[in-house]
This record gives C-alpha cells, structure tokens and sequence, in this order.
C-alpha cells in the first residue's frame, strides 16, 4: 500500500517544460523549495496564523487535484499540435475618416516556436503556458478607402519576438478550461506591415487605429482562442503525468492487495486469505482538516481526513484444518474512514487511523457463523493494518526542515 504514503509528499508547485508534439518525464523539473513542509522555513519570522493558512491552502488545492485525477489513469497519452497556418475572419476596420479591410487572412508560422513550458502552480491554482515564436506573418488582401481614396491589394503583417502566455486553472483543468483567453495574452516587440497598392508601411500601431484594430483586437484574439484550444491536451497530460507521482491510487482496482495469515480463537486452526482485488478506489475523498503552527516549539501539525466509498471485491481463502477447506469470498466495503496525522517538523510524529465500515463478505463454502465472523474481522484488520502503515516511511517521505 505505499501508494497510500504519496499523501505526504505534495508540491505546491511543479514546473514542466513540452513540446507541442512530447512529453517526457526528462525534462521535468521539481521546485523543491515549494514542498509543503519547506514553507514554514520559507514564511519563518510570519505569524503563525499566516504560516497555518499557506499550508492549508496548498494541501487544499492539491487535494482537488488529487481527487480530481485519482483512479483516473489514462490509457494513452493524447497530445495536442499546432498547425502551422490558421485563418483570420474578414475584417473591417474604421474611423471618422477612414476604412481598412482586410479579407482572406492568414496567419502562418506556429509550428516555429523557440519555447513551449508550461509551468503547474498549486498557488494559486495556475498552469501558466509560455510559447514564444521569432516570427509570425500574417498575409491576405486588404482595400482602403476614404472620402477621396481608394486603394486595394495583398499585405503581409511580420510579427518578431511573439510571446503567448496564457493562464488557465489547474484544479478542474478539464471541467473550467475555458474556451477563450484575453487578448492580452499575446505579445509582440516589433512589427512591419507593408502593402503592395501603395499605402505606407507600419511600424507602429499607434500610426493607424485601423491597423491597430485588426491586429490586437481580432488576430491576437482569435490566436489566442486557437492557441487556448490547442494546448489543452497538452496541459490535462501534462498535470496527468505531474500528478502521478503522487495520486493515491494509480486506477480505480487494486489488484495486488496485501494478503494476510493467522489462527483462528483457540490457536489451532490457521488461516490464509490471498488473492485480495479491490476495486473502488476513485470514489475517493481527501480533504484537509486542519493545520496548526507552532513554530516557537517546532511544530506544523497536519491533519487530513481520507473516506473511500463502496468499495467491492474478491479474495481467497485457505483454512489449515484437518480437512483443509479453499474457498473463495466476495466482499462489499461501505466505506474506509481515514485520519491522518503528522507534524511536518518532524515525522516521526505521526499517526494514521482507519476503520472499516459496512463491510458485507459472502462466502461460496457453507461456513460457520463464528469462522465467517473471524475471517471477515481479520481481512478488516488487514485492510486497516495495511492503510496505517503510511506512518512507517513518513520520515523518509517529508524531511523535516528546521
């Protein structure tokens, strides 16, 4: 049950840089100094009350992630990619005195890109995307008009240094991602529009309302919708892979549950129950209940609740008798109630207790009541003796930091 002990080791902030169409756990990269336990260190000379709400909030925050992609397990990975053209809608622009539009639009040069990351923030509650391109163009036709005026023909729009950095949540990434992202998530350092029937070149946008328009109001726009949507599966692997490490229950069954062995009341007659599978585990709750710091007596405690419901399953029995009897049990569980304590401070000051509840066994051998009643008690204890062995490793888990 060592999945179990992941509870102990949440980042607030993880840090993993993609490629539209990779992902690698090579180029991962841990903030270390985030660690739950590391915050106290880092908010020491604050109040108590601050350094107990930071906590809270990042195991919060975490716990949605958590419960959230639990027993979820994606069976493959499935990527997102840019391509490298996109069209822009018809445009027409205009002022008090003039008229631009612009038709058959273009943008080109995705696929380009100098940088993709994407950065996972537990706080607060970010995945913040940087992707930066040297050069984007944007190409169509255009017809200007005014009182006295008319001119018409291709244009070409060369955008350098291109920056999209767009910030979308982290807990509920696949319910809140939001189909649209502000404008202003796209940035620029340079740009040249030059047109082929004679209007003057742009360098700036603030030299034409028109042009300004069209560029920061409707491309960026609509690149940024595009780019928002593109990258989304990137990001929901992404938070996948970050989080795996530390999801509680990789699937919803667990197949290789411990066994376990012993004597019945008396001493005379052993058992052996193996072969346990459990499944269930998504309906998982997790939750923290409460954090309290004091640092003047080196002291953060911890406490979490953790409730899985309706579990079900099945496992074997032996029983060493003088006529041996194998036998085969289904079993339902209502739920596992759960707390667990710990001081991030010093680990060894921890305590998990749990307690098996409605828990239902249906034997396929015609049992006694007393041995059905014993075999379903001791596959309880198992079930509780396993789950409170989080605490055995918990100072190999969270290091504790003065």
């Amino acid at each position: 049950m060592k999945r179990v002990l992941t509870i102990l080791a949440f980042y607030i902030c993880i840090s993993i840089a993609f490629a539209a169409d990779k992902l690698s756990e090579d180029n991962w990269s841990f903030e270390h100094d985030s660690l739950p336990e590391m915050l106290p260190k880092k908010l020491r000379g604050k109040s108590d009350d601050e350094i107990q709400k930071a906590v809270f909030q990042g195991y919060q925050i975490l716990h949605k992630l958590i419960t959230e992609y639990n027993g979820r397990g994606l069976d493959s990975d499935i990527y997102g990619f840019f391509k490298d053209e996109m069209p822009i809608s018809n445009t027409r622009t205009s002022d008090l005195q003039s008229e631009l539009i612009f038709y058959n639009n273009a943008i080109k040069g995705f696929n380009g890109y100098n940088k993709n990351s994407i950065t996972i923030k537990l706080v607060p509650n970010q995945v913040v995307t940087d992707i930066e391109w040297k050069e984007l163009n944007v190409r169509g036709r255009y017809s200007f008009l005014n009182s006295t005026y008319f001119n018409q023909g291709k244009y070409i729009i060369r955008l350098n240094d291109v920056n999209y950095l767009g910030i979308t949540p982290l807990a509920g990434n696949i319910e809140e991602y939001p189909m649209s992202i502000p404008k202003s998530s796209i940035s620029y350092k340079y740009v040249n529009a030059s047109f082929t029937g004679g209007l003057p070149d742009v360098l700036k946008t603030s030299d034409s309302p028109n042009f300004k328009h069209f560029l920061e109001d409707i491309v960026f726009q609509q690149v940024a919708d595009r780019i928002v949507k593109d990258t989304h599966n990137n990001i929901t692997v992404a938070i996948h892979h970050a989080t795996k490490p530390y999801i509680i229950f990789k699937n919803d069954t667990y197949q290789n549950f411990p066994g376990t062995a012993g004597k019945f009341i008396g001493g005379t007659v052993g058992y052996n129950i193996s072969n346990t599978v459990i499944s269930g585990f998504g309906n998982l709750r997790l939750w923290v209940i409460k954090v309290n710091a004091k640092m003047a007596t080196n002291v953060v405690n911890v406490d979490m609740g953790i409730v899985f419901h309706n579990l079900n399953g099945k496992f074997d029995v032996n029983i060493e008798d003088t006529k041996p009897v194998v036998d085969k049990a289904t079993f339902t569980i209502g739920r596992i109630d759960g707390i667990l304590y710990f001081n991030m401070l010093n680990p060894t000051e921890c305590k998990f207790e749990t307690t098996v509840l409605d828990i239902k066994v249906k034997y396929e051998t015609k049992l006694s009541a007393d041995v059905q009643k014993m075999l379903t008690n001791a596959f309880a204890d198992n079930i509780n003796n396993q789950l409170r062995g989080v605490c055995k490793i918990t100072k190999d888990v969270v290091k504790p930091v003065q």
